[in-house]
């Protein structure tokens, strides 16, 4: 037997006073009676022996002790065996989006471990040091180092899951840290996603780490783990949506959902879809509406247990013209009719620019070089190289002598990138200028052969975009539409943190972001949509789930879009069924918890039969 409160032990000095009053015994009086008759009919009554008498006064005493020690006892708090022999213990709780997943009876994971962890704590001796860590995409201590237990379970009950992806490491090394600063510490991971058990640093090796595994045993989630908004290139104040539908691993079969988008709170478009466990599907959607209203994707499918990824919102951004500055030497005819097309279409605002004059007073959104480069690389922009006739900056080029080399086709390694996305390459022949150096960041999307003759990628944070092609001599190149779309993508792409000021800003929750306030927030408690107004001035982390737009008229999306928490962590009763050395809780807390309350409550029930008892020899038999 074990006490968790052993400080009220220490009253038992108290048992003293019975005992003392025992052995002090006041002397009998001889007082003077008018006669004794009374006192024999008395003594006729109660008669009995001398040892019987003095049996029953040390029972008394026993009795008295006993319901005394009981007492002090049950203040101690004792139980059997098993609690936690630590010299102090780290909580560290699980808050991500994951955790808000619902089991049958409705409990989130979240509420679940904080209901284990509340029974695991009551093994726990109240002189025990206690820490307490919660994570989502960051670690926080919310409590440093506590022995005041009601407030430590005040902290753990105010705890609530939160629409971000959940970065274990963050929790582990804060975890390990902590527990380090006191040897013979326990750690107490309460998650629905399992560690391994040196996570927690290099002085890990013997530390006592209990698993509260939270996870669902069964559920189905299916969510939305990508969405962007962006323009069509070809067309005039068009927009589309990309989606990305993800389904958990652990769904039971296919489940069967239906995609809402409402634009401003009518609906706009409705699709159903089936996904298979495990599965992603994409969407595209063409998107109509106005600037500034608010767009609501939303995933509807019976029995799904997560609601923070069904959701997404963002406001339709401004569609206005990118600014190009074009600067050529011995111009391709076919390059400027593109242009002309993408400006007659009201894609960009483009005006050519003097080749003695760089860079220009204002400045671009893109710059596009063709058959010529500037004399020092412009890093501040993106740059789009066509026909680049040497190397300069991260352009690694070598010119091709005479009039290039034909080459009758090309092929796609990557049709999904953006720069080449819906463009028609089965007709297409191009005349290679220029042999491209594909250096770290950059990646071939047009290969003839082994050379790539198109482009593009991100080198020192710029975009880059070469085409070592020159369209006038490529066959039936400018009879097709595959040119101009493809520069009009390039535009777009490289230009992407340009249209981002515009309205086009992505972003996941946990991010932080240099704002403007007041920030309006359009966003998604888990159950609806609500409007808030938030005073910010400088940075801000990204907690909501939603469209926001700050004091300056810059608009954003703030998404989970997270597939391993739309995925569910797997049951740690599935798969490598215990083989990294936890020892974990189940669903109820295991050990001797639930062995407290039966030892407090005998040692209630004796102390109430030993008082019945004792007021029986009292008041019964005379006993005192």
């Amino acid at each position: 037997m074990r006490f968790l409160a052993p400080g009220f032990l220490h009253l038992a000095w108290l048992l003293v006073i019975p005992v003392a009053l025992y052995l002090y015994r006041r002397e009998a009086k001889r007082q003077m009676v008018s006669t004794l008759l009374f006192f024999r009919v008395l003594a006729r009554e109660h008669q009995e022996a001398a040892w019987l008498r003095q049996l029953k006064r040390w029972l008394s005493l026993l009795m008295t002790l006993l319901m005394g020690g009981l007492a002090i006892m049950a203040f101690g708090k004792p139980i059997w065996g098993g609690g936690e022999e630590v010299g102090a213990l780290v909580i560290v709780m699980d808050r991500s989006a994951s955790m808000g997943a619902l089991d049958e009876a409705g409990t989130s994971r979240l509420e679940e471990g904080k209901l284990r962890v509340r029974e695991m704590l009551s093994q726990v001796p109240e002189s025990v040091a206690v820490s307490l860590v919660a994570f989502d995409v960051r670690a926080e201590v919310v409590v440093a180092r506590s022995r005041n237990r009601r407030e430590c379970l005040r902290l753990i009950d105010g705890l609530a899951v939160r629409p971000m992806e959940g970065l274990a490491e963050a929790g582990q090394k804060l975890a390990g840290r902590l527990a380090s600063l006191e040897g013979g510490s326990g750690i107490w991971w309460v998650s629905d996603e399992g560690v391994d058990q040196g996570a927690f640093g290099a002085s890990s090796e013997g530390r006592s780490v209990r698993m509260v595994d939270v996870g669902l045993e069964k559920g189905l989630n299916v969510g939305i783990t990508a969405f962007q908004v962006r323009a069509l290139p070809m067309e005039r104040q068009r927009l589309e949506g990309f989606l990305q539908v993800t389904a958990a691993e652990g769904n039971a079969g296919p489940a069967t959902v239906r995609l809402e988008v409402l634009i401003d709170g009518r609906l706009a478009q409705m699709r159903e879809l089936e996904v298979a466990a495990g599965e992603q599907r994409t969407l595209t959607l063409p998107l109509e509406g106005g600037a500034g209203q608010l767009l609501e994707a939303r995933l509807v499918a019976e029995g799904d247990c997560l609601s923070w990824d069904d959701v997404v919102l963002a406001y339709l951004p401004m569609t206005g013209a990118l600014k190009v500055a074009w600067y050529a030497e011995d111009a391709d005819p076919f390059t400027e009719l593109a242009f002309q097309a993408l400006v007659d279409a009201g894609r960009i605002e483009m005006w050519r620019g003097r080749l003695e004059v760089f860079p220009p007073e204002d400045q671009p959104d893109v710059y596009v070089f063709e058959n010529w480069l500037p004399s020092q690389w412009p890093t501040d922009r993106p740059v789009i190289a066509l026909r680049p006739p040497r190397s300069l900056g991260p352009l690694k080029v070598r010119s091709l002598a005479g009039r290039g080399i034909p080459h009758p086709a090309i092929w796609v390694p990557q049709p999904q990138h953006p720069v080449v996305f819906r463009a028609a390459t089965e007709r297409v022949a191009l005349t290679q200028m220029a042999e491209i150096e594909l250096t770290q960041g950059l990646e071939g999307l047009w290969l003839a052969g082994n050379e790539a003759v198109l482009a593009a990628g991100e080198v020192d944070g710029q975009r880059l975009v070469v085409g070592a092609f020159h369209p006038a001599r490529s066959e039936q190149l400018a009879l097709l539409p595959t040119f101009p779309l493809v520069l009009g993508n390039a535009l777009l792409w490289g230009a992407a943190d340009s249209q981002a000021q515009r309205g086009l800003n992505g972003g996941r929750t946990g991010e932080l972001k240099k704002l403007n306030g007041p920030l309006e927030w359009a966003f998604w408690d888990g159950e609806q949509v609500r409007r808030e107004s938030q005073a910010v001035d400088g940075w801000v982390v990204m907690d909501r789930l939603g469209a926001w737009r700050d004091g300056a008229g810059m608009t954003g999306v703030s998404g989970l879009t997270s597939a391993k928490e739309t995925r569910l962590a797997v049951p740690s009763n599935v798969a490598a069924e215990r083989k990294d050395g936890f020892e974990r809780v189940g669903a109820v807390a295991e050990g001797s918890a639930g062995h407290r309350l039966p030892v407090v409550a005998w040692l209630l029930v004796l102390l109430l039969l030993l008082l019945v008892g004792e007021s029986y020899l009292f008041h019964r038999r005379a006993v005192y």
